[in-house]
């Protein structure tokens, strides 16, 4: 009884994302504030397309209220007509 395996693809770019600029920064900036863009970066790569995902959606239900309110506020306007 095997199972596949589906590593987590965003994980796999974030990581090195993350990695790269906390080592190439080290010298210059010293490890505190290279492993901070080191995080961001990281956090950025794995949680942005869920951001971004998140933000859509909320944006299509706000709009979509409020078409639904301006329809309500029409149809109550012309029945009091």
């Amino acid at each position: 009884m095997s199972t596949t395996f589906n590593p987590p693809r965003l994980l796999i770019l974030a990581a090195p994302a993350g990695i790269y600029p906390t080592i190439t920064l080290a010298p210059e900036l010293g490890w505190d504030w290279s492993a901070g863009i080191g995080a961001l970066l990281f956090a950025l790569v794995l949680f942005g397309p869920a951001l971004i995902r998140a933000a859509a959606k909320a944006a299509a239900v706000r709009r979509a209220t409020k078409r639904a309110e301006a329809a309500a506020k029409k149809e109550k306007a012309e029945g009091k007509k």
